[in-house]
């Protein structure tokens, strides 16, 4: 069997550009699935992982690798009939995911993209030695005015977050980057190497630099041709600096002063 890159995983919140870092990542040659939708997220493992109601039971670390292994076993292989008999639900994406990466002729590996699977880092890296998280974050207060507030109502009880006590939507989600912010800190420092921040603000400005980073960091054996080719769909959102022309006055001063403390000026 030829070697594969490293396993990889794309996830942050939700409007943080993960889509577009997967798209390139897909025209460098890895396999994303074969159940996408049209943010690029793999809905086998949202099927598998997005049950806020899972979670809030306490599902024991156990119960989650089991799920990982199931999905790694549907990634490679595609949805067989053990993997319907122990997920009924997978029946539906059988067809379309074919026969997975077994299937997929000339990919260099498999990986998966789905914003919320930065809610499962550390089993992630746990049952995968050689996998990397590319975490994808962009400006806090342009995420802030981001419509995509899924997250925030999916799962802020993990953060000890009452949204109904914010004056406005977008502090309450400022909030949820914010506490989210210290949690990725504290997981970089405790999974030095594994875990790999991804400026969208940057990527989307200048991507080919962006891209050739990452792809060092997997290993991959990609010339400038294929960069700039696997690049060719990114492009500088207008939601870029949005927050420019908000009101800031719907955060607390505390919060304005994170993201400052952070690297992101907050000053118009």
């Amino acid at each position: 069997m030829t070697s594969e890159a490293p396993i990889l995983f794309i996830g942050g919140l939700g409007g943080s550009g993960t889509r577009a870092v997967a798209g390139t990542m897909m025209a460098l040659g890895y396999y994303a699935g074969g159940c996408l939708n049209g943010a690029n997220d793999n809905l086998i493992f949202t099927e598998l992982f997005k049950r806020p109601d899972w979670i809030r039971s306490g599902a024991s670390p156990t119960a989650i690798d089991r799920r990982l292994a199931l999905f790694e076993q549907v990634m490679r292989d595609g949805v067989g009939a053990m993997s319907m008999l122990r997920w009924p639900g997978l029946r539906r994406f059988r067809r379309a995911q074919g026969r997975g990466l077994a299937g997929t002729p000339g990919a260099i590996g498999w990986m998966t993209k789905e914003p919320n699977c930065h809610l499962f880092v550390e089993p992630i890296l746990e049952r995968w030695p050689d996998a990397l998280f590319v975490y994808v974050t962009r400006h806090p207060l342009d995420m802030a005015y981001s419509d995509n507030k899924g997250q925030l109502g999916n799962w802020s009880w993990l953060f000890d977050l009452e949204p109904e006590a914010f004056a406005a939507p977008e502090a309450a989600q400022l909030e949820y980057w914010i506490r989210t912010q210290r949690r990725l800190d504290d997981l970089l420092a405790r999974h030095e190497g594994r875990i790999y921040p991804l400026n969208f603000d940057a990527f989307a400005t200048d991507p080919v630099p962006q891209v050739a980073a990452l792809a060092a960091r997997l290993g991959l054996n990609s010339d400038e041709a294929a960069l700039n080719a696997a690049v060719g769909g990114v492009i500088v959102p207008s939601s870029i600096g949005r927050w420019r022309e908000r009101d800031l006055t719907v955060f607390t001063p505390e919060q304005l002063e994170f993201c400052r403390r952070t690297g992101w000026p907050v000053d118009p």
